[in-house]
């Protein structure tokens, strides 16, 4: 059977040989053995020296990079040898000098135990390291994700040594046998990692060079995940530049509606309609913003293996958990523009037409779904985005109103500027996060879609509507407790579902409304709340929109509308 401390080793520096690392300094040892042996299949491409005591390797590694401007990695034991390489790191600091730390270190079982030749290696060097990342535990039999993992972080480690000149640590747990085995694959994977692009000089081609004739004869995507433009001067830069791109590669444009882009010419329904329709012969991704918000969407990451994958960042930041970047790129999204395209020819548009039919038709379902079915959470979020004045904006709060409306707030020209905390999702300070908002656009219509737990997390903040005057409409979808895990296998768990998941309250939010001296509304129809919202939205006062709903509920009205969806999809393709 392979080593697994072999088999990660080689997958992690045959990905930093190939990301262009050339000069390497080992230390002896013996717990950095998969490493040490994993490079030695390198000699004939990276310049390897052997050392004696590991603050001279560190320093002959720093006067390498220095010479070669270059970086350069060294590798030690576990325990205090480590400890010896701090003195160079701190001058590769100081001095702004690329250098790699490969530290081996003892498996999580064996730290704190009292083990020989073990000290915590945990961010070691402080804030001396521009990154830090301790490397998963090799595994028997790792998934795909697990290696692909391994080689986007050696492609990251080297770009950030190489762009920030500065200092990462990677710190591999390796537990015994650190030598192959007998049956261990020795050939080195010469496949190149994500490949990094530096920032591009504004008013230069952003994505040109990368649309070869083979990527545009791909049938792909281009996906615009939540905050692909922040602002106005953003999304007037990037629509038109992304309408063109995709008349040039002849792929659609999914944005979500966080994204600010879900204009009238993008697809929005596609929550609705892609797990339909087969998507087996995808194999190009271009996508911005932050990960997709959209399950399916998320699925359809892990599972395909695209040729391309062109990630599309604002400041270099690496958003991808499927670990499948082919093509890193820094843009400014306010900077884009078309004519970079200008002279390009269209691509076929039949992959893009048959996705833009189904989702014109899903949009047709859906509305007609809302104006004949029982109202529910996801209706309430197709009528605030279509009724927010054009110079309104949203806050969507985090777990089910984003996502809600996501799934069914349609396509609007031009499209209204929507903001949520999706930085870690959490449902904590959404209140507040959104009246600071409402305050910062100076009286302009704000509205804010909020779950009952969001706002009870964060009632107290709703004092500062009172204390510095601020005007915005907060709808409040009350479904009595955590609605969201009604979506998750957990809800068979019977009573624990109920007691720790659910968790209802019963809370009375008219009252909190008069508390914080608010107005209140309760609407649980869709005529009631659209009229409560229109009349809010357009006065400059702060008013508590409440629709109560079932949680159980609202999730099988969501269910049978993609059902309807899902089917006209099936006869339309």
């Amino acid at each position: 059977m392979p080593n697994p401390a072999s088999k990660y080793a080689r997958t992690f520096i045959d990905a930093l040989v190939a990301a262009g690392l050339r000069h390497v300094c080992i230390a002896p040892g013996s717990r950095h053995t998969p490493l040490a042996l994993a490079l030695a299949r390198h000699r004939e491409r990276v310049q390897l020296t052997s050392h004696l005591d590991e603050r001279s390797a560190a320093f002959f590694a720093l006067g390498l990079a220095l010479g070669s401007g270059k970086p350069a990695a060294i590798v030690c034991t576990s325990g205090s040898a480590a400890a010896n390489f701090f003195p160079a790191i701190v001058e590769a600091r100081q001095s702004r000098l690329p250098l790699i730390v490969l530290t081996a270190d003892r498996p999580p079982e064996l730290r704190h135990s009292g083990a020989n030749q073990t000290i915590d290696q945990l961010k070691l060097f402080g804030s001396y390291v521009d990154l830090f990342v301790d490397a998963p535990l090799p595994e028997a039999d790792p998934p795909k994700l697990a290696l692909d993992n391994l080689r986007a972080l050696a492609a990251r480690a080297f770009v950030t040594a190489r762009e920030k000149r500065g200092v990462v640590h990677i710190n591999l747990p390796f537990r015994k046998p650190f030598e192959p085995a007998a049956d261990d694959e020795l050939a080195i994977d010469r496949r190149p990692p994500t490949r990094f692009i530096p920032p591009i000089p504004r008013g230069e081609p952003v994505l040109r060079r990368l649309l070869t004739p083979d990527l545009r004869n791909c049938r792909g995507l281009i996906y615009c995940g939540h905050g692909s433009a922040r602002n106005t001067a953003e999304q007037r830069a990037l629509s038109p530049w992304l309408a063109r791109l995709s008349q040039v590669t002849g792929f659609p444009v999914l944005a979500e509606f966080s994204s600010n882009l879900r204009g009238e010419d993008v697809l929005g329904a596609y929550e609705s309609w892609l797990a339909g329709i087969d998507m087996s012969r995808l194999s190009a991704l271009i996508r911005l913003g932050a990960p997709p918000l959209c399950a399916t969407m998320q699925d359809l990451l892990a599972e395909s293996r695209f040729d391309y994958h062109i990630y599309c960042s604002r400041a270099g930041e690496w958003t991808d958990a499927s670990h499948s970047i082919s093509h890193h790129l820094t843009i400014d999204p306010a900077a884009v523009h078309p004519r970079e395209f200008e002279d390009m020819l269209a691509a076929d548009d039949s992959w893009r037409a048959q996705l833009a039919k189904l989702d014109t038709n899903a949009w047709q379902v859906i509305r007609s779904e809302l104006a004949n079915g029982n109202y529910f959470d996801g209706a309430v979020a197709f009528d605030m985005a279509q009724l927010l004045p054009e110079d309104g904006a949203v806050f969507a709060g985090s777990s089910l109103p984003v996502r809600q409306l996501d799934q069914f707030a349609p396509p609007r020209q031009p499209p209204p500027q929507v903001f949520a905390n999706r930085g870690a999702s959490g449902i904590d300070g959404n209140v507040s996060s959104a009246l600071g908002i409402a305050m910062a656009r100076k009286g302009k219509p704000t509205a804010a879609l909020l779950g009952d737990i969001t706002v009870y997390h964060d009632m107290n903040g709703l004092l500062a509507i009172k204390r510095c005057g601020i005007p915005i409409t907060i709808v409040l979808l009350n479904n009595d407790g955590g609605g969201i895990f009604q979506r998750l296998p957990v809800r068979r768990f019977k009573p624990a579902f109920q007691d720790f998941f659910l968790t209802p309250h019963g809370l009375d939010f008219a009252l909190v409304a008069k508390l914080y001296g608010l107005r209140y509304s309760r609407a649980d129809d869709r005529a009631t709340f659209r009229r409560a919202f229109a009349e809010s939205i357009k006065r400059s006062s702060a008013t508590l929109i409440e629709v109560r709903s079932d949680a159980l509920g609202d999730l099988q009205r969501r269910e049978e509308i993609m059902r309807a969806v899902k089917a006209e999809a099936r006869q339309s393709v």
